[in-house]
């Protein structure tokens, strides 16, 4: 039995295990959704809402990963990879 033996060097890139997620979520940002959305849904009156373009674009990332409560959408969130798109 032979063994190889080797060392994995360590690095400060930022991973996912969403990887599918960051396609959607550029395809959101490429088309501008967001400032379609917003344009086409009026703001709320309250300072402490989310805008429309926050809460659909969490709504269609969250149903692209299989999200079934809106707990779900937690892991979104914590996820740093994604958060730098």
């Amino acid at each position: 039995m032979n063994i190889l033996n080797y060392k994995l060097s360590s690095t400060n890139e930022l991973l996912t295990a969403r990887i599918g997620l960051l396609a959607t979520a550029h395809t959101i940002n490429t088309l501008s959704l967001s400032n379609t959305i917003d344009q086409h849904f009026p703001a709320l009156g309250s300072n402490c809402a989310l805008k429309a373009s926050t809460f659909i674009n969490t709504l269609i990332l969250s149903q692209h990963e299989g999200a079934q409560c809106l707990d779900d959408t937690t892991h979104i969130a914590k996820d740093k990879a994604l958060r730098l798109i």
